[in-house]
């Protein structure tokens, strides 16, 4: 048997917590430091979880921008 350690399943937020992310993300796409750790502790999530979060919403947001512009040419 190996001693490595078990890797943590994936957790995905849940629907309330999606909805005040969201929420926040229409008002500012780069949240402060204190922001993400105000949201993490409302949120039961860690500030890295909501950064991580922020950044994949705005990777999402861009390919959509790409993929609509590409569409009208």
């Amino acid at each position: 048997m190996s001693s490595l350690p078990l890797k943590a399943k994936r957790k995905r937020a849940s629907p309330s917590q999606l909805s005040v992310l969201n929420r926040v993300f229409k008002q500012t796409y780069f949240p402060s430091t204190e922001l993400r750790v105000e949201l993490g502790k409302q949120l039961g999530m860690s500030p890295r979880t909501v950064q991580i979060w922020f950044q994949n919403k705005r990777q999402s947001l861009r390919a959509r921008e790409r993929t609509s512009l590409g569409q009208e040419g």
